[in-house]
């Protein structure tokens, strides 16, 4: 890569990390204002458990097609114009949205959150995978895997500093200054000629089967089902399930959910030490991690008292972001070399979204009808299909992502 010549590789992975982490996080906490919020947005008496439900669905369902389109686009159009674009749409959908007074026009907002949010996260993995190595593309993934799991914690600072209303507005006006301040970095890199950006042609349905030929791509694209029901799904209902389940205030359920999050945030490290110290085997920590989560649900139902029951879900959560970095600190920061960093990024999380929106419309019924409990076993149900997966998956379940073959 010619661009890395004028600048030493490690400090070329630091500015693009730092610009792409950055912008990732404004991207994560603004997909969790709605979660944080819920417990208040209920108390207020103008929501129901089906109403968000739905708002988050359908913010899931514009952001798995859009991460299918964008993806793709992402490949062959500027990557600063689609983080700018979409950053900046999610940005003032959350800036209008305390003030929409009906539930069609908040399900149009939440589309709109979706569909703009969808156009980061390929572009950026085009961006570090092409213009760093695939070892300094995997160190700012982990990061990136933090940043995700950070998110949370920022909309729930949002939300414990300011009433329900203004963290809305100012996390969106905030987002949208971030925007503008990530794109004026990457032109000004761009410009130096630190970093390059290279467009494939479209190819039409060729160029969606060419993403499914990538080694082991079938196999993830399970993965990110049931990781994305897990970081998705699950952690949405976290604080309904902290306030109305185990009967902590929304004060004390944003804390300890934001301190879920800051335990999350460390499985991307740990994951990668693993993997390198195991000789960069995937499928004994995917195994391992599918196991213990749903063994960590299940042990929920039996154990009632809040501070024990929480203990355990925070160790589920963190056996599944195990798992989780396999896929997105891993995996994808791995193909580079295919040109197709983007495309198989908004493929994966497409399929992962969608499977994360119908498990969230289930979760929601279930939880006005038959229960937590209920809900508590379809969590535990996530680690047994996952479990099962990589056994049924073999060899796919690892040897795609080795780095020994680069």
């Amino acid at each position: 890569m010619e661009s890395s010549r004028k600048i030493a590789p490690q400090k070329l992975a630091l500015l693009v990390g730092i610009v792409c982490i950055g912008t990732y996080v404004v991207n994560y906490y603004l997909r969790n204002m709605l979660s944080v919020t819920s417990p208040d947005l209920l108390l207020s008496g103008s929501y129901t458990e089906d109403g968000i439900a739905l708002l988050s669905s359908i913010y899931m369902v514009f952001y798995a097609g859009g991460q299918l389109v964008n993806g793709f686009l992402g490949d062959m159009l500027s990557p600063k114009l689609m983080i700018l674009g979409g950053i900046g749409l999610g940005g003032l959908a959350m800036v209008v949205f305390p003030f929409l007074p009906y539930q069609a026009l908040r399900v149009i907002c939440f589309a709109v959150l979706g569909f703009g949010l969808s156009m980061v996260r390929g572009p950026l993995m085009k961006i570090i995978s092409e213009n760093t190595s695939p070892r300094h593309a995997r160190f700012i993934c982990v990061f990136f895997s933090f940043a995700s799991f950070s998110g949370p914690l920022i909309a729930s600072l949002f939300v414990m500093a300011l009433p329900t209303k203004y963290a809305f507005i100012v996390s969106g006006i905030v987002a949208v200054l971030m925007a503008l301040l990530a794109t004026l970095i990457l032109h000004a890199l761009q410009k130096k000629e630190l970093i390059s950006f290279r467009p494939v042609k479209a190819r039409g349905l060729r160029s969606i089967t060419d993403v499914f030929r990538i080694e082991g791509f079938v196999f993830f694209m399970i993965i990110a089902c049931l990781v994305e029901i897990s970081a998705a799904s699950v952690s949405f209902w976290i604080p309904t399930y902290l306030s109305l389940g185990l009967g902590f205030d929304p004060t004390a359920a944003n804390l300890v959910f934001s301190a879920i999050s800051i335990c999350r945030a460390c499985m991307p490290f740990v994951s990668l030490m693993i993997f390198n110290a195991i000789g960069e085997r995937a499928r004994p920590i995917m195994r391992v991690g599918f196991a213990l989560s749903a063994g960590f649900f299940l042990a929920m139902q039996f154990v009632k008292a809040p501070v024990f029951n929480v203990v355990l879900l925070i160790l589920a959560l963190m056996s599944m972001s195990g798992v989780s970095a396999m896929l997105w600190s891993i995996y994808i920061p791995g193909l580079g070399k295919t040109g197709r960093a983007s495309s198989a990024n908004g493929v994966l999380d497409c399929s992962g979204y969608i499977a994360a929106a119908l498990a969230n419309l289930v979760f929601g019924k279930i939880m006005a009808g038959a229960g937590w409990s209920t809900v508590l076993l379809l969590w535990a149900s996530v680690g047994v299909i996952g479990l099962i997966t990589t056994f049924i998956f073999h060899k796919q379940a690892g040897s795609s992502i080795s780095s020994k073959k680069q």
